[in-house]
């Protein structure tokens, strides 16, 4: 006997939210409720999100959103990614080894400096990009949207199942911090389910967030403590890097496939992964293929590893680094990787990670014809056709909170490479390399898919299989965020164990390393996605949520 778990889709016909915590979720189904449009309601899912999960998503952190304006009636990106303080330097972090090999980290650093401690910290932009969203789009005073999040950070929470399991395998990876500790971790150990949770300094800068906007974290007093406190623990952001910094809204990246157009969010990231991916598979007829078969399996596969290949070697910040990205979008490198796809067998060896195989050692060269940490998604549709999808991340382990803030500051240092001389290596005000990938897929320029998911790495696979069990083989968002998926980010393949036994076996006829793993309701070895589809034909707004945690879609 084995357990089957089950959700059905949330069907509305005039608006929906997805969010990882109910609470999160019911804050933004009420911003749309009280008048509010997708962005208010967008924004108040993310500022609860720091308040309900912020070993995942913290105020500090980072943040990638891709939305649909119907009164500008385009695709907008914001993109809310960190920054590397203007001190840093490519030499700042002393490497000591290549990492052991089933990891996530291509380098060992002394101390390991790059991911706890004052040098691993990055500008805060979490904050920043909710209130330029709102002050961009929204339409409610931002004191009303940010009051749900006040709330609950004053009021507290009883902490929920999933939330205590996420929290208490994270803290094993967390720098101690008394202030994180006393609410998170009291008497030494990781809160249990049900413990209240009340976060009263929180409260304080979110309260003066809503009267202040980005004001109120910076400049002023609260900056000035964010430079003192990381100075303290040996790092370099200061009050400058926080004044200077602003979230960069424009075009997001676009790439047809067949009749549809894929969007993520302007800045590096698993989207570029996820949108070159679809351009090879956009040579094939996929959904002539059965679904989670063999052939469909190795098919996606193959390609989506030519795709991490490039990844790995080729993508950094545009703005710092030569990074052939309209090549590797382009339809000449698209034929060429999807002629090397054979049908027979696999392309790759699987003696290494492909992040350490590939680093420095490009597979491709698409100038030539013949881009555990954990995060939080959330979608919102309104009424009015406004759309939002957005991912954020990272959460408190650097173990920084600046007296009296609230502020639970993010490390996001971890994500460059700690050399000199890759595309993705450290340099003053730099953004690093991120794997989440939020999309908005549209037909004849109307939108019809939002698709998100935390994660880490395994976002891209997760959000590119949503993406084509919706758009390839007709599902529903329900059934295509609960579909059985494989990862192909790392050198295994992993196959989740609801996948055939056939389709598995074909898999290693070819030559892939496969290792069936077991998805259920503890920590996942894959992406946790959700999704929004829009039934235009039936003038219906249809959510899907992860089927094994407490997600929630709620529909208005």
């Amino acid at each position: 006997m084995s357990l089957r778990f089950v959700k059905d889709e949330a069907v509305s016909g005039t608006g929906m939210v997805t969010a990882s915590i109910p609470e999160a979720a019911e804050a933004g189904l009420k911003l749309l409720r009280a008048g509010g449009n997708a962005f208010d309601a967008a924004v108040a899912v993310g500022f609860c999100n720091t308040v309900l999960e912020p070993y995942l998503a913290c105020l500090g952190g980072l943040g990638f959103m891709v939305a649909y304006s119907s009164q500008d009636d385009r695709v907008v990106s914001i993109d809310f990614n960190a920054r590397a303080p203007k001190a840093a330097s490519p030499d700042m972090f002393k490497v000591l080894s290549e990492s052991p090999a089933g990891g996530t980290r291509i380098f060992e650093v002394e101390g390991k400096e790059n991911s706890v401690g004052g040098k691993a910290v990055t500008v805060p932009a979490t904050c920043a990009g909710f209130v330029k969203a709102h002050e961009l789009y929204g339409s409610k005073p931002l004191r009303e949207v940010v009051a749900p999040a006040v709330s609950l950070a004053l009021g507290g929470f009883s902490l929920g199942w999933d939330q205590a399991l996420t929290h208490g395998v994270m803290a094993r990876e967390a720098r101690k911090c008394a202030v994180i500790d006393d609410v998170w971790s009291p008497g030494g150990y990781p809160a249990a389910p049900g413990t209240k949770i009340i976060q009263s300094d929180l409260a304080r800068l979110l309260t003066k967030v809503g009267e202040d906007g980005r004001s109120a974290i910076y400049e002023g007093e609260v900056a000035k403590k964010i430079e003192e406190t990381v100075a303290l623990a040996g790092g370099v952001l200061d009050a400058e890097d926080l004044a200077s910094y602003e979230p960069t809204v424009g075009e997001p990246i676009t790439v047809k496939y067949g009749e549809y157009e894929v969007s993520t969010t302007n800045t590096p990231s698993g989207g570029v992964t996820i949108l070159e991916t679809l351009k090879i598979l956009d040579r094939f007829e996929v959904s002539s293929l059965a679904h989670n078969s063999g052939e469909y399996l190795h098919l996606l596969v193959e390609a989506s590893r030519h795709a991490f290949a490039d990844r790995y070697s080729l993508l950094g910040d545009w703005e710092h680094a030569e990074v052939p990205l309209r090549e590797m979008l382009g339809d000449a490198h698209a034929d060429k990787l999807s002629s090397l796809i054979d049908e027979g067998s696999t392309f790759f060896d699987h003696d290494r990670e492909p992040w350490v195989r590939y680093l420095g050692t490009p597979l491709h060269n698409p100038k030539v014809s013949s881009a555990h940490g954990e995060t939080t998604h959330l979608n919102v549709v309104d009424h009015d056709g406004n759309m939002v999808a957005c991912t954020h991340t990272p959460g408190f382990q650097v173990g920084l909170v600046p007296s009296g803030t609230g502020l639970y500051l993010a490390a996001a240092m971890g994500w460059f490479v700690p050399k000199p001389g890759y595309p993705n290596s450290v340099a003053p005000w730099k953004r690093p390399l991120m794997n989440m990938g939020p999309l908005v897929v549209s037909e004849g320029g109307a939108p019809v898919l939002l698709v998100g998911a935390p994660g880490s790495r395994r976002i891209i696979c997760r959000n590119l299989q949503v993406a084509l069990n919706a758009l390839e083989f007709g599902m529903g968002p329900q059934e295509a965020v609960a579909a059985a998926t494989v990862d192909s980010s790392g050198a295994e393949t992993l196959v989740d164990s609801r996948i055939s036994s056939e389709s598995v076996k074909h898999l290693a006829s070819l030559g892939h390393k496969v290792r069936v793993v077991e998805e259920g309701p503890g920590l996942s070895a894959f992406a946790r996605p959700s999704a929004i589809k829009i039934d235009r034909c039936n003038k219906l707004i249809r959510g899907g949520v992860d089927l094994f945690r407490r997600s929630t879609a709620l529909g208005l």
